[in-house]
């Protein structure tokens, strides 16, 4: 890990009272006294080292006088994803220099530790206050999709924030093995985001850690062979659903893509919702009470039966849940 404290090895020694420069040192015979004062100095620089780390002393600001320097207080208003999330004044932000797994891109299927890294944010920040601040050249301010791009900084309040209680959002998504460092652009911070990603590897945290990535595919690979059983045991699959409006219905499918807007949580059978035979569940958010916590995380990647009179909405098939009584998780093929 690269060392981002203040300290450097002269520094370091100076604080901790040793009045004797380097060379004069250099210039001594290697007596006992000395290798005694030589292994207290590089004590001295690991404790500081290792202190500074663990207080989350983050890269230095650069030109900036402080991290508080030029931000711009916004509230979350909604988190989209591990890295993108939209705020009280209306603009989409993308946090720059980091990717996650990818969760909402309707042509992709969810990825491995999407879900957990789009929580964790949602931890973080949603509804929260935070600090954004471009990039302090300007290389990226605005991305192709119309996204601010955007440092994030959270407090402990605005009214109390400061340097030393700067919680670094992009820096410890990347540390916390959330999200790989993005350099495919310059930006302000690349050799300490890699060297982030490195650490985080090394330690197989969160997205790194293939033993649980292993067990994450194979658990979907299962759930998702459950879904080929529909019209067995009086179902129907999602793509014959549109044959069946009006009727009262039992649909097996898999839930490929799962979405929460904040009004509504949608359970899809296609990984891009628009496609002609997708089918699919519908919770509005009067009715969220009636199901288990977090209905989008909860039922996403598993084959369920829904119970409900069929619609047709834009052309395509779903049936509104009122109760968690409609819905059934199957986990293995004796159901």
């Amino acid at each position: 890990m690269k060392n981002t404290s203040k300290f450097s090895f002269g520094p370091a020694c100076r604080q901790a009272g040793f009045g004797f420069r380097y060379s004069n040192l250099l210039k001594q015979s290697l007596t006992k006294n000395f290798l005694l004062k030589l292994f207290i100095l590089l004590f001295i620089h690991s404790v500081l080292f290792s202190s500074s780390y663990a207080m989350g002393i983050y890269p230095s600001p650069s030109k900036d006088k402080s991290l508080l320097s030029g931000c711009n207080f916004q509230t979350v208003s909604k988190v989209v994803d591990g890295d993108t999330f939209d705020t009280h004044d209306g603009n989409r932000v993308r946090l720059i220099g980091i990717d996650t797994p990818e969760i909402a891109d309707p042509r992709k299927p969810v990825q491995w530790f999407a879900r957990e890294a789009s929580k964790k944010l949602k931890e973080w920040i949603d509804k929260e206050t935070v600090c954004l601040k471009g990039d302090i050249d300007k290389t990226q301010n605005i991305d192709k999709y119309g996204r601010l791009l955007r440092y994030a900084w959270k407090y402990p309040s605005k009214k109390h924030a400061s340097d030393k209680n700067a919680f670094f959002i992009n820096a410890e998504l990347i540390q916390q093995g959330y999200a790989f460092a993005y350099i495919r652009f310059p930006f302000q911070y690349p050799e300490d985001f890699k060297e982030y990603e490195r650490n985080a590897r090394k330690m197989n945290l969160g997205l790194w850690d293939d033993k649980k990535q292993k067990i994450w595919e194979e658990e979907y690979k299962k759930n998702k062979a459950l879904a080929e059983t529909c019209r067995h045991d009086k179902t129907a699959c999602p793509e014959d659903a549109l044959k069946h409006i009006g009727k009262l219905m039992t649909i097996r499918f898999f839930v490929e893509k799962s979405h929460d807007s904040g009004k509504a949580v949608f359970l899809n059978s296609n990984i891009n919702y628009k496609d002609a035979d997708n089918f699919t569940a519908v919770i509005f958010d009067k009715n969220r009470k009636n199901f288990q916590p977090y209905p989008a995380d909860f039922y996403w990647g598993r084959t369920v039966e829904v119970t409900g009179r069929i619609k047709k909405y834009k052309g395509r098939a779903e049936i509104i849940l009122k109760d968690v009584s409609q819905i059934k998780v199957i986990d293995s093929f004796k159901n």
